[in-house]
């Protein structure tokens, strides 16, 4: 039994088993995605909390019969003959061997937990599946790369120099390293060095667990398995001290093995590659571009009778290409009937193909919906400000485009205009609103430019992506940082040029060249 319990953990060590087969529902491209899973599993621990309940009174009964059992053979064990030569005790003793053990069989054998573990397969079909993992674990790759983290300050809650209260365990540690270890050797020991770590200090919470010392030996057989020498030597170094094993024989001999490979890897290491130059748009994502003193802003405060009674203020970030800050367009109680009416319907966001399909790309991660202008007094509204703002038209131009971004949440660098030459009506202009304050990431960087934009609640950020002489504009090259801490929530307004060819002339003289 012992040696089925532990082939169980080291198999839950080594593998991922996917479970129940469901439908992908990339739940950590999404912050509203992940607060599902808060709730479920606090149902899963009240579950437990319930199991062990359950498990308690069966204890509890035994606890209260196994004494009073006890004395009563403890009294005929020591004097055998005598206790059985009376009548009375003798009939009891066949009375209770042929009626209360047959009932003790029956108690033995009753189940615990039926309805935990129906709420638990019932519960599985909402479970992460092993893509789920997976991308997760690639969001925590996307940001240690950006933003230049440790994989011990990660598990230690240390993000940008800010402690969090938050920490991984050294099973969430040795999952990232064994998922970086076919496509980064170097970032899978620095993860796997870092379980190392932590399985001297914790004991991992898993119900198959057991004895800390045998944790730790499978934990050093699992990391030996990828090859780690060195790593898989020190844990199996301190499962030794731990159970004061150091001179047990068959453990000496297979430390040997270990200490041995560890050699000839220190011997094969390669030196550490030199850093690549950060891109300029890893250097805005960073914060690193020098803040332009020489813009202005100003409130806009013509153009419509609404403006007059209320100016909005904007801030001029380039003048060419047009980029601004509309501050203040957004009220609370607009940005939180907005998310409450998209929220039941987010789904993970696409790219369009150059064929024309809609497919899931890795550079760009976030759950999202398309709304109608027109589909309540709110979008109707808040469509009638954005013409009031950039004076232009939106007939013809898409619907609302809302976003929530989760793990590392983001949309590399792209343009918003369309590459096709098919395109008669292309997005000249795009509007782009934040209904959240992003603690850590989470910034519009244009590279070309060299502008980083962080978001901030009810603020929009406007730009050109055509030229006046109608063509595309190279330098709105444009993305979204991953989210290192908090939700982002935005929303787009793509606008077309059809309906504006007469609210935006052309300049038949302008340089074609970006």
């Amino acid at each position: 039994m012992k040696l089925t319990v532990w082939k169980l953990l080291f198999t839950s060590i080594i593998l991922l088993t996917n479970g129940t087969k469901v439908t992908e529902k990339s739940i950590s491209t999404s912050v509203v995605g992940m607060l599902e899973l808060v709730q479920l599993e606090a149902d899963l621990i009240d579950s437990l909390n319930s199991y062990a309940d359950e498990l308690e009174a069966k204890l509890k009964v035994l606890k209260s019969f196994v004494p009073k059992l006890q004395a009563e053979s403890n009294e005929a064990v020591t004097q055998m003959e005598n206790y059985v030569s009376n009548p009375i005790n003798s009939f009891s003793l066949i009375r209770r061997m042929h009626e209360d053990w047959h009932d003790w069989k029956i108690f033995m054998e009753s189940s615990i937990g039926q309805s935990q573990v129906a709420f638990l397969n019932k519960a599985k079909l909402q479970f992460p599946t092993k893509t789920d993992l997976n991308e997760a674990s690639s969001s925590i790759v996307r940001l240690q790369k950006m933003y230049n983290l440790t994989a011990k300050d990660m598990a230690r809650g240390v993000l940008n120099g800010k402690q969090y209260e938050a920490s991984l365990t050294a099973l969430d540690t040795y999952a990232m390293g064994r998922y970086l270890n076919k496509q980064n050797r170097d970032m899978a020991r620095e993860w796997f060095v870092v379980t190392s770590e932590l399985l001297k200090e914790q004991t991992p919470l898993t119900p198959l667990a057991g004895e800390r010392e045998k944790v730790l030996h499978l934990f050093a057989q699992a990391i030996f398995d990828y090859e780690y020498y060195s790593i898989a030597l020190s844990v199996f170094d301190h499962a030794l001290l731990l159970a004061n094993k150091t001179a047990n024989p068959t453990l000496l001999s297979k430390r040997s093995k270990f200490e041995e490979l560890a050699r000839k890897e220190a011997e094969m290491v390669e030196k550490p590659k030199p850093k690549t130059k950060p891109t300029n748009y890893e250097i805005g994502c960073r914060g690193l571009f020098v803040r332009q003193s020489n813009m202005k802003c100003t409130y806009k405060s013509k153009d419509s009778p609404f403006l007059r009674l209320a100016p909005i203020k904007m801030e001029y970030l380039v003048l060419d290409p047009l980029v601004v800050v509309f501050h203040d367009v957004l009220s609370s109680g607009e940005i939180d009937e907005m998310q409450l009416i998209t929220k039941p319907f987010l789904e993970r966001t696409l790219i369009q193909h150059a064929f024309g399909a809609h497919i899931i790309q890795k550079f760009r991660t976030s759950k999202g919906m398309w709304i109608n202008r027109n589909h309540n007094n709110l979008t109707l509204r808040i469509a009638r400000r954005i013409m009031d703002m950039v004076d232009l038209d939106l007939q013809g131009s898409e619907p609302f485009n809302v976003m929530n971004y989760g793990i590392g949440g983001h949309y590399n660098t792209h343009y918003d205009y369309y590459n096709n030459s098919s395109v008669t009506d292309n997005r000249m202009a795009t509007v782009l609103f934040y209904m959240t304050d992003v603690e850590q990431g989470g910034a519009t960087v244009f590279p070309v430019l060299k502008q980083a934009v962080s978001p901030k609640r009810g603020s929009a950020l406007f730009w050109y992506n055509i030229k006046h002489n109608g063509n595309r504009d190279p330098r709105t090259l444009h993305g979204g940082c991953p989210v290192l801490v908090g939700s982002k929530w935005i929303f787009t307004q793509w606008i077309n040029e059809r309906a504006n060819m007469f609210h935006r002339r052309c300049r038949k003289l302008e340089a074609t060249a970006a």
